[in-house]
């Protein structure tokens, strides 16, 4: 549900400006590097597949598959996912700012 969701508001400004793709790429591959690193560190693949999903920025999706992984490390996901997901109105203003100035100057 959440996967179809995002695909529907992402494509409008993926079709609009082609570059922002690698946004969207980006992405996955933190849902990856979360998931190695996790690995690395010695949490056992479940704990890892839980820690992985919050590199994809999505709350409610970690939540949901820690408590069925990983439902020990519940609340430590939680807390990282939001905290994440709250940094959100801080990080998107200097990358908006970046590409529609880029935009402005015919880049």
């Amino acid at each position: 549900m959440f996967l179809c969701l995002g695909a529907m508001t992402d494509f409008s400004p993926v079709i609009a400006s082609p570059k922002t793709i690698f946004l969207g790429a980006a992405a996955q591959f933190g849902v990856y590097l979360a998931f190695f690193m996790a690995l690395i560190f010695g949490f056992s693949l479940p704990e890892a597949a839980s820690i992985g999903i919050i590199g994809g920025a999505e709350g409610p999706t970690t939540i949901y598959v820690t408590s069925i992984l990983a439902p020990q490390i519940i609340g430590a996901t939680a807390v990282a996912c939001y905290s994440y997901m709250a940094l959100v109105p801080v990080i998107l203003p200097p990358v908006i700012k970046l590409l529609t100035t880029k935009k402005e100057k015919g880049v």
